[in-house]
């Protein structure tokens, strides 16, 4: 009979542990890999807002009215000439604007920033010498549900404006809009005219 010696016993079962060693350490690097590629794969962690908005009273948003509001905000043009929605002094309009969360999966803090794009400052019409710009002249009373975002507020003094709760994937939100020009406005700005974007910004979580 012959015996095993002692040394070889403890050479095979040591080698045997670190092959065991070795396929735990391989599968363990392999589902780690895994795991990462889940995190890196953007399809479903996109953070997405679509945007829409209506003059009609009491209007909500149809499926179809969504729109990218990146990189193009919802606009209106306002003017004192019928081209777009015509303003004069004392005068107001109301709209509904509306934003909607189309992430896949990421909820988010949203928030509501009003702004002029095309900021023409102090010009005047070379024939008339009125201003041309009437976006400082508006003010602006923003709701968003019971919520107040702003109190008539002159728009170069509008800050950004959060929204009164974080939006979930597939949710939406309308705000109210009210838009007036003091009574007070003189001829200065006859046929002044703006344009108004809501521009919504988001930041997921």
């Amino acid at each position: 009979m012959t015996l095993a010696r002692p040394g070889a016993s403890r050479l095979s079962l040591g080698a045997g542990m670190l092959l065991a060693a070795g396929l735990l350490v391989t599968a363990a690097a392999v589902t780690d890999t895994q795991e990462s590629l889940a995190l890196l794969d953007g399809s479903g962690n996109r953070f997405d807002l679509v945007t829409t908005g209506s003059p009609e009273p009491g209007w909500a948003p149809a499926k179809t009215d969504w729109a990218q509001g990146n990189p193009s905000p919802y606009q209106i043009a306002l003017t004192g000439d019928g081209s777009g929605y015509l303003m004069s002094p004392g005068s107001r309009l109301d709209l509904r604007i509306a934003v909607k969360n189309d992430s896949p999966r990421l909820a988010g803090e949203v928030s509501l920033e009003v702004e002029d794009p095309r900021d023409r400052g102090e010009e005047r019409d070379p024939v008339t010498g009125n201003f041309v710009e009437l976006f400082p002249q508006l003010i602006f009373t923003i709701r968003d549900g019971e919520r107040v975002l702003a109190e008539r507020v002159l728009a170069p003094d509008l800050i950004t404006m959060p929204l009164a709760a974080s939006l979930s994937p597939g949710d939406s939100r309308v705000l109210d809009v009210s838009i007036a020009l003091p009574e007070s406005l003189d001829n200065r700005w006859q046929r002044a005219s703006t344009d108004v974007q809501f521009r919504f910004e988001g930041i997921s979580r």
